[in-house]
């Protein structure tokens, strides 16, 4: 897959691509235009490496399920709906992937909750008190930060994986559930659940709800 790298995009215009839809790059792409595509790749990697990275904890094995993911992509670009929003086609494809990558390990994907509706949130940092902050410049903070990727490592398959799709990629509970293909209220369940997870590791280790 070395041909999709965008470390080799060359010589190609930049400005133009770059003022291109997702769905417009993908149309080129699907009529054999391999610097659209080429340029889908270079627009993509970043968030997506990111993404696979903390949900199978293996860096060695993100960059494989990211370049397998943008062969699929390519192999059914046709079969793209235009309507569709690429971000949660694509995300379908890495979580799929990393579901597959998972189970090839011999490990569970276990989910520590109940599949009750919880109660809707206004956002991000919703009720529990948890939600994600750059770091800052004391020390407390870079702790607690590191405390937070620790809790993240510790939470299950599934309750890691919702946690990054809503907490760092800010996808909408409906997004999520299309990508998880089960219902609104399960998706909001888990999340509940994921961050009252993460809430008790860090309070287990003496920090309050403020510093969270």
């Amino acid at each position: 897959m070395n041909e999709f790298s965008p470390g080799n995009v060359k010589g190609f215009a930049v400005k133009d691509y770059a003022s291109l839809k997702d769905g417009e790059l993908i149309e080129l792409a699907a009529s054999s235009d391999q610097l659209a595509f080429q340029y889908l790749v270079k627009r993509h990697s970043g968030w997506a490496y990111g993404f696979v990275v903390k949900t199978v904890r293996d860096a060695e094995s993100a960059w494989d399920i990211v370049q397998e993911a943008f062969v699929r992509v390519y192999r059914n670009l046709t079969e793209f709906r235009q309507e569709a929003s690429f971000n949660t086609w694509f995300h379908r494809i890495l979580y799929n992937l990393c579901v597959d990558h998972w189970r090839r390990k011999g490990k569970r994907l276990e989910v520590e909750y109940m599949d009750t509706l919880a109660s809707d949130d206004a956002g991000p940092s919703g009720g529990s008190g948890f939600v994600y902050k750059s770091p800052e410049k004391t020390a407390r903070h870079r702790e607690v930060v590191g405390l937070l990727e620790q809790a993240l490592g510790a939470l299950s398959f599934d309750h890691r994986t919702i946690i990054l799709m809503r907490e760092i990629d800010g996808m909408s509970y409906e997004e999520i559930a299309e990508i998880l293909g089960c219902p609104k209220g399960t998706v909001m369940s888990r999340l509940h659940h994921a961050r009252k997870n993460i809430t008790d590791f860090l309070v287990q280790r003496g920090y309050i709800s403020s510093e969270i």
